[in-house]
């Protein structure tokens, strides 16, 4: 069978082939009876955008049932509708619509992406998140994630590198205060501290993503070039083995036959008194 694209709405997981309960195709439950799915690929939830849809919710009444899957306990886990079911929470509201279906591990996280990502809904790191999940739980390949959810393969790709970022510019990206193009720009540095650093200078200042790719463009022309270390001087590597052999300890010799500095390590007193010796020529 032909895959289903994400993109293409609702009727990409909710055709026939899906396993539809018959006999309760569409029904009402009480709210009590529905809990968040583990599958849900949304990490936050918005307050005010709750609160929002709570009063529309309030004004016009609950216009679209959720979809939900059996769960244990007479349970059911909500695959699609999960905020219209927080919000319905705010407003007191017993009983709700539902679409119950009979759907694998694998359509109900598809389910969920393409309601989150058909209204854009999801922050850049949730999106990559979902993605990677596609991948270590369905064993997905990032083309055949591309496939279902409707995107070029470079997308998905790029969205998997935002995994590699530090925790707190993670944070960032969750909590909304940076950009996939932020993100993505703050990629081209090496340097964790050196992206962190920049991290918090775009929040603070409020720079575009523009003003960023300019801004490391010239860190990078101004970093200086790495300085090769030179070998170590035969005769000083020499002499440092020989010391190491005659005071029994770790030495380490720098610098050039002309000056430099010679280090003699001790690990307690008594291995000092020992050195300390060796070196006064005491028996």
């Amino acid at each position: 069978m032909k895959k289903k694209a994400l993109g293409k709405g609702l009727k990409a997981f909710l055709p026939d082939d899906y396993g539809i309960l018959k006999e309760e195709r569409f029904t009402e439950l009480e709210i009590d009876r529905l809990v968040p799915n583990p599958n849900q690929p949304r990490v936050t939830f918005k307050e005010e955008a709750i609160e929002e849809l709570a009063q529309s919710i309030k004004e016009t009444g609950l216009l679209q049932p959720l979809v939900v899957v059996p769960g244990e306990n007479d349970y059911f886990y909500i695959v699609v509708g999960e905020r219209r079911w927080r919000a319905a929470q705010k407003i007191g509201l017993q009983r709700l619509p539902v679409i119950i279906r009979k759907l694998s591990k694998a359509q109900q996280l598809e389910a969920s992406l393409v309601e989150n990502l058909q209204r854009e809904d999801l922050n850049p790191l949730e999106v990559a998140l979902a993605y990677q999940k596609m991948i270590d739980e369905l064993g997905y390949t990032q083309q055949e994630v591309a496939d279902k959810v409707g995107k070029e393969r470079a997308s998905v790709t790029n969205y998997l590198r935002l995994l590699k970022l530090p925790p707190e510019i993670k944070a960032f990206l969750m909590e909304g205060q940076l950009t996939m193009g932020h993100a993505r720009a703050l990629l081209a540095l090496e340097d964790e501290a050196l992206q962190i650093s920049l991290a918090r200078q775009i929040i603070k200042e409020g720079l575009s993503v523009r003003e960023v790719e300019k801004l490391i463009q010239k860190i990078k022309t101004q970093s200086p070039p790495r300085k090769e270390t030179p070998s170590p001087d035969p005769d000083l590597l020499a002499a440092q083995e020989e010391l190491i052999q005659t005071l029994g300890t770790k030495v380490s010799i720098s610098g050039n036959l002309e000056k430099g500095v010679i280090k003699i390590y001790y690990y307690s007193t008594d291995d000092l008194n020992r050195v300390f010796d060796k070196i006064k020529g005491a028996k």
